[in-house]
């Protein structure tokens, strides 16, 4: 039996193709920050890719005055993120967007 080295393999979302019949769950891989790939995380992932599909970057100033807009990132859980997910492709838009939404609703409230 030959060992699977993890590392000449690498998952581009919307590149990568995963075989229907293979189950992921037992396989016992992980990502590249040790992130355990499942059946549920790459369907996230492809979900993720399909909002992202066909986006420019490099979109206006939310801060205006051409300044750039600060960045924040946010560290969920698996359930958490494919939930986020699935809402943004919900209301057909970019996880960053919904995620902004729900922020500056939530200031706006307090």
């Amino acid at each position: 039996m030959s060992t699977v080295d993890p590392t000449r393999y690498v998952f581009q979302p919307g590149v990568s193709q995963v075989v229907d019949d293979m189950d992921l769950d037992s396989l016992g891989l992980h990502d590249f920050d040790g992130n355990p790939i499942t059946e549920s995380s790459m369907e996230a992932a492809a979900d993720e890719a399909e909002l992202y599909s066909g986006l420019v970057p490099g979109g206006k100033s939310l801060s205006g005055n051409g300044v750039h807009s600060p960045r924040l990132t946010l560290v969920v859980s698996s359930s958490a993120r494919a939930e986020i997910v699935r809402r943004a492709a919900q209301e057909h838009m970019s996880v960053s967007r919904w995620l902004r939404r729900v922020v500056e609703r939530e200031l706006a409230s307090a």
